[in-house]
């Protein structure tokens, strides 16, 4: 089961410059349920985010121009790799969350496996 359900694959092709996208963590809406993405009573402390090519590679500086973080929701500024770094073909995001319930603090990982950059 993908970490983001209900978002599609991402595709970035020449001319692509900072084009925002949202990622959003869901909190379990009781302590017994499980429809959520973070815990019951838990939220985001911070989120660092990583772009690998297929190979292992961090290609990140060369795709993710910009992020910013509201409650539970990070945004990504992401553009055509400007080096040949970032090659085209499929990469992955990984995103290393911190979350707290105030007391207690952990870092899970969450992954976005559909992000493709083509040329044309």
């Amino acid at each position: 089961m993908p970490d983001f359900e209900g978002t599609k694959a991402i595709t970035l092709q020449p001319d692509d410059s900072a084009i925002p996208y949202r990622f959003e963590w869901t909190i379990c809406s009781a302590s017994t349920n499980n429809d959520g993405a973070l815990p019951y009573g838990h939220s985001l402390s911070s989120v660092v985010t990583e772009c690998h090519r297929v190979d292992g590679t961090v290609v990140t500086t060369g795709i993710v121009s910009a992020s910013s973080m509201t409650v539970n929701v990070l945004t990504l500024w992401l553009g055509y790799p400007a080096s040949s770094d970032a090659q085209l073909g499929r990469h992955h995001l990984t995103f290393a969350a911190t979350i707290s319930d105030g007391t207690t603090t952990y870092t899970r990982e969450f992954d976005f496996n559909r992000l493709y950059v083509k040329d044309r």
